[in-house]
């Protein structure tokens, strides 16, 4: 098993048990006897349980991202790409339950400021994403021009804002047509 393997286990491991203990009851000789490995190993991961914590999560994020990425760039037209990132990635926690669990008991994952943001370069790959597909819409004529930094970051915001609805406030699920009515608003506005 190559080194990438060996921190994906890793991360893997450290991940199901600070989802189900949460961080505080989770010690590092528990992740190691998750994985028949002793306490000194895993310092070779990671400097600390909390560099630990947060390299496992950081890692589970950019997978989200790649998944919702990968999805949406298959997609022809600009509008489709923004839906289909979104979608993909509102719909990926359903199939990831140790991220939905910490993201509904961590809610410093989605901190109000990018001051407090512990993964902020993750953060801002994902409105760079759609700021790139946002800059392509405008310069192919699909949109009209307009200031893209700020709707990136207002569509990122309105992404943020679903995904803590649906995940971390309990009983509170946006249904199919509530989405497809939000994103609707989005793309073609109020005016008729």
């Amino acid at each position: 098993m190559g080194k990438e393997e060996k921190r994906q286990r890793v991360y893997e491991a450290a991940l199901l048990l600070f989802s189900r203990y949460g961080f505080k009851k989770t010690t590092v000789e528990d992740i190691g006897d998750a994985l028949g490995m002793t306490k000194g190993n895993l310092y070779l991961y990671a400097k600390s349980k909390k560099d630990l914590y947060e390299s496992a999560v950081a890692w589970a994020l950019r997978n989200w991202q790649q998944n919702s990425r990968e999805a949406a760039d298959k997609e022809e037209s600009c509008a489709a790409r923004i839906y289909t990132y979104f979608i993909t990635g509102y719909r990926y926690l359903e199939s990831d339950p140790v991220l939905r669990h910490l993201i509904r008991h961590d809610q410093a994952l989605f901190p109000l400021t990018e001051a407090e943001d512990r993964f902020q370069e993750i953060n801002r790959a994902s409105r760079n994403i759609l700021q790139a597909y946002l800059e392509e819409g405008i310069a192919t004529g699909e949109f009209r021009p307009f200031e893209v930094s700020g709707v990136a970051e207002l569509l990122y915001s309105f992404y943020v804002m679903l995904v803590i609805k649906r995940y971390v406030v309990p009983g509170n699920i946006p249904s199919q047509r509530d989405l497809n009515t939000a994103f609707d608003l989005i793309l073609n506005g109020l005016l008729a």
